[in-house]
């Protein structure tokens, strides 16, 4: 108990000051809302992300989509099923000058695992749980080598 309290104290010193925008991935893979079930099986096949933002033909986000969605699926109607009959529209998103620690209690209030950092109504990165992680611990070690 003791330790996760020491790494706890660790990671928000590390947090405190990074921002969003310090550790989002800019460049999201996304999925357009008329593309099949077996589409989406394809780009987690490529790309081993567990949620992709889903687009309109306008390239704007209208809502997410997970490899959960896709296996309360059959096997044989995911040539048939569009992404827009199991997404979720529920957005959650963060802003990219918004703090780390901020994006850390969305995530955890929400029970989610990555976020949608929108400016304005334009999708301009994605941040995730193990992003955060990364950040943190790369400016742990950047600091501790510096010394």
């Amino acid at each position: 108990m003791e330790l996760n309290r020491k790494i706890r104290r660790l990671l928000n010193a590390q947090l405190r000051d990074m921002t969003v925008e310090d550790i989002m991935a800019p460049e999201v893979v996304t999925i357009n809302e008329d593309a099949s079930l077996e589409q989406l099986y394809s780009l987690i096949s490529e790309y081993h992300h567990v949620g992709y933002p889903v687009v309109n033909k306008e390239n704007k986000v209208t809502g997410v989509i997970s490899y959960k969605d896709l296996f309360r699926v059959t096997r044989d109607d995911w040539g048939s099923t569009h992404v827009k009959e199991r997404m979720s529209t529920r957005l959650v998103c963060v802003s990219p000058g918004d703090g780390v620690i901020v994006a850390v209690e969305k995530m955890t209030e929400e029970g989610i695992g990555r976020l949608l950092v929108m400016e304005d109504d334009t999708l301009v990165g994605v941040v995730s749980r193990s992003s955060i992680m990364d950040g943190a611990v790369k400016r742990l070690l950047t600091q501790r080598c510096g010394q």
